[in-house]
């Protein structure tokens, strides 16, 4: 993956500035990761209760794959692995929000601030 330049001009037409354009995209791209954060716990908490399930059925034996690091072993479930390669290639959420950003698919309005 390369870097992709972006059009400023383009980024601040949209938004009055580029630090205002700035903090609507990081605002959108962590609503994504914690969409996805979200998404991700259920997936796992769908498989372990799957797990638990399997395990009081006579004769289930869980595959696993050994993962080694520079300083322990872990052997983590291949469903578990297939999960988290899936999450991996979705795109980046900063990527996704500055696209739906420069297509103009976000909407964001101000708080009126009381003092």
């Amino acid at each position: 993956m390369g870097i992709k330049p972006l059009d400023l001009k383009k980024i601040q037409e949209l938004a009055g500035n580029t630090y205002e354009a700035i903090v609507i995209m990081a605002k959108r791209a962590r609503q994504i990761n914690d969409e996805r954060k979200i998404m991700f716990n259920k997936q796992l908490e769908e498989m372990k209760a799957l797990k638990a399930q399997q395990q009081s059925a006579p004769s289930a034996e869980e595959e696993t794959i050994r993962i080694v690091d520079e300083e322990q072993v872990l052997k983590v479930p291949i469903e578990q692995l297939k999960i988290a390669e899936e999450f991996d290639r979705l795109p980046k959420p900063v990527d996704v929000a500055i696209e739906e950003y420069l297509e103009g698919k976000l909407t964001w309005n101000y708080e009126k601030r009381r003092y």
